[in-house]
Protein backbone atom coordinates (compact mmCIF):
# COMPACT_ATOMS: atom_id res chain seq x y z
CA UNK A 1 0.00 0.00 0.00
CA UNK A 2 2.95 2.13 0.62
CA UNK A 3 4.67 1.91 -2.78
CA UNK A 4 0.49 2.78 -4.34
CA UNK A 5 0.58 6.03 -2.18
CA UNK A 6 3.75 7.00 -3.44
CA UNK A 7 2.93 6.19 -6.70
CA UNK A 8 -0.59 8.54 -6.59
CA UNK A 9 1.73 11.17 -4.61
CA UNK A 10 3.92 11.03 -7.15
CA UNK A 11 1.24 11.30 -10.35
CA UNK A 12 -0.29 14.33 -8.47
CA UNK A 13 3.39 16.55 -8.74
CA UNK A 14 3.83 15.40 -11.90
CA UNK A 15 0.25 16.54 -12.67
CA UNK A 16 1.15 20.11 -10.91
CA UNK A 17 4.33 20.35 -12.74
CA UNK A 18 3.15 20.00 -16.47
CA UNK A 19 -0.08 22.13 -15.89
CA UNK A 20 2.79 24.90 -14.26
CA UNK A 21 4.97 24.79 -17.63
CA UNK A 22 1.91 24.48 -19.92
CA UNK A 23 1.76 27.83 -22.10
CA UNK A 24 -1.04 30.31 -21.61
CA UNK A 25 -3.66 30.43 -24.79
CA UNK A 26 -3.85 32.84 -26.95
CA UNK A 27 -7.35 31.80 -27.26
CA UNK A 28 -10.17 34.68 -25.83
CA UNK A 29 -10.89 38.35 -26.02
CA UNK A 30 -7.73 40.70 -26.08
CA UNK A 31 -8.90 44.76 -25.42
CA UNK A 32 -6.56 47.73 -25.23
CA UNK A 33 -8.43 51.00 -23.80
CA UNK A 34 -8.80 53.35 -27.45
CA UNK A 35 -7.79 56.82 -25.08
CA UNK A 36 -6.17 58.89 -28.36
CA UNK A 37 -7.70 61.85 -29.49
CA UNK A 38 -10.88 61.48 -27.11
CA UNK A 39 -12.44 58.66 -28.38
CA UNK A 40 -12.89 56.47 -25.47
CA UNK A 41 -13.98 52.35 -25.63
CA UNK A 42 -12.31 48.96 -26.55
CA UNK A 43 -10.29 48.02 -29.78
CA UNK A 44 -8.72 44.60 -29.78
CA UNK A 45 -9.88 41.44 -31.28
CA UNK A 46 -11.05 37.91 -30.08
CA UNK A 47 -9.08 34.70 -31.30
CA UNK A 48 -11.26 31.59 -31.38
CA UNK A 49 -10.30 28.03 -31.64
CA UNK A 50 -9.84 27.02 -35.38
CA UNK A 51 -8.19 30.10 -36.75
CA UNK A 52 -11.11 32.74 -36.56
CA UNK A 53 -11.02 35.99 -36.06
CA UNK A 54 -13.64 38.25 -34.65
CA UNK A 55 -12.17 42.24 -34.54
CA UNK A 56 -13.35 44.79 -32.16
CA UNK A 57 -13.30 48.32 -33.05
CA UNK A 58 -10.73 47.98 -35.38
CA UNK A 59 -11.81 50.70 -38.33
CA UNK A 60 -11.34 49.14 -41.85
CA UNK A 61 -8.81 46.49 -40.97
CA UNK A 62 -11.40 43.28 -41.05
CA UNK A 63 -8.84 40.72 -39.76
CA UNK A 64 -10.65 37.30 -40.53
CA UNK A 65 -8.05 34.80 -39.40
CA UNK A 66 -5.37 33.83 -37.55
CA UNK A 67 -2.25 31.56 -36.69
CA UNK A 68 0.81 31.35 -34.31
CA UNK A 69 4.11 29.79 -36.15
CA UNK A 70 6.72 30.10 -32.84
CA UNK A 71 6.75 33.95 -31.40
CA UNK A 72 4.83 35.32 -34.28
CA UNK A 73 1.42 36.13 -34.64
CA UNK A 74 -0.25 36.24 -38.25
CA UNK A 75 -3.24 37.67 -38.83
CA UNK A 76 -5.17 37.85 -42.45
CA UNK A 77 -7.95 40.28 -43.22
CA UNK A 78 -8.99 42.88 -45.67
CA UNK A 79 -8.68 46.53 -45.16
CA UNK A 80 -12.17 47.76 -46.27
CA UNK A 81 -11.11 51.45 -46.90
CA UNK A 82 -10.16 53.36 -49.83
CA UNK A 83 -8.60 50.94 -51.73
CA UNK A 84 -9.81 47.81 -50.58
CA UNK A 85 -7.61 44.78 -50.75
CA UNK A 86 -6.21 41.50 -48.20
CA UNK A 87 -3.07 41.74 -46.23
CA UNK A 88 -1.03 39.94 -43.81
CA UNK A 89 0.01 41.36 -40.63
CA UNK A 90 3.01 39.07 -38.50
CA UNK A 91 3.18 40.37 -35.32
CA UNK A 92 6.36 39.11 -32.77
CA UNK A 93 4.76 37.95 -29.44
CA UNK A 94 7.04 39.98 -27.14
CA UNK A 95 4.86 38.51 -23.83
CA UNK A 96 2.01 36.22 -23.48
CA UNK A 97 0.78 35.94 -19.82
CA UNK A 98 -3.23 34.86 -18.53
CA UNK A 99 -3.61 38.72 -18.38
CA UNK A 100 -1.64 40.14 -21.29
CA UNK A 101 -0.67 40.05 -24.56
CA UNK A 102 2.30 42.11 -26.34
CA UNK A 103 3.01 41.93 -29.73
CA UNK A 104 5.53 44.00 -31.71
CA UNK A 105 5.76 44.98 -35.12
CA UNK A 106 8.71 47.08 -36.61
CA UNK A 107 9.62 48.73 -33.46
CA UNK A 108 5.75 49.65 -32.38
CA UNK A 109 4.19 47.58 -28.84
CA UNK A 110 0.95 47.13 -28.01
CA UNK A 111 -0.01 45.63 -24.86
CA UNK A 112 -3.73 44.36 -24.78
CA UNK A 113 -5.09 42.79 -21.77
CA UNK A 114 -7.26 39.61 -21.98
CA UNK A 115 -10.71 40.60 -21.10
Amino acid sequence: MTKRLKSIALGGLMGLLFASCSQPSLIGTWIEPAQEDGITGEIGFTLLEGGEVLPINMGYSEFKTWEKNGNKLIFNGQYTGTNPHYFSDTLNIVELTDQNLVLEQAGYTVTYQKK
